[in-house]
């Protein structure tokens, strides 16, 4: 039970994603979150399957014709999400609407992180605290 505020504390993590700067390009690596065109969607479904608006993944390459992604995950129109295990995609620069930078928020993270570890806590603390036990029963010796 000591360990789980720690586990929470890893387990948290909300991401942000912001425009990409048009110089320097983004390097190999970067976590990207590319939004589809409607073409793009039609012309990709065969790759991606149907529907896909979103694209997320980790950047391997880039030419003037095309984008490769190690894909992590897709999101449906409808807003479902399908989660990959790295497969690599190549996007044609004419099937993407936007991309995005997709990064770590630090604040909103560790505020996620300590509403968890305050919720953890005051469970503990509810269900007999920290030593393990619920209260202590004293018995006074009658004479």
């Amino acid at each position: 039970m000591r360990i789980s505020p720690f586990v929470l504390l890893v387990l948290c993590g909300c991401y942000i994603t912001t425009p990409i700067p048009t110089t320097p390009a983004p390097a190999v690596g970067t976590k990207l979150h590319v939004q589809l065109t409607d073409n793009g969607t039609t012309t990709l479904a065969q790759y991606l399957g149907p529907n896909v608006s979103y694209i997320d993944g980790r950047l391997l390459s880039e030419t003037d014709t095309n984008v490769a992604l190690a894909v992590s995950g897709t999101t449906l129109r409808s807003g479902d999400e399908q989660y990959w295990k790295g497969e690599t995609v190549s996007l044609p620069h004419s099937a993407i609407a936007t991309v995005q930078v997709k990064k770590v928020s630090w604040w909103r993270s560790a505020l996620l992180a300590g509403g968890a570890v305050a919720v953890a806590s005051t469970i503990t603390l509810a269900a007999g605290g920290f030593n393990g036990g619920g209260p202590r029963r004293v018995t006074i010796p009658t004479q």
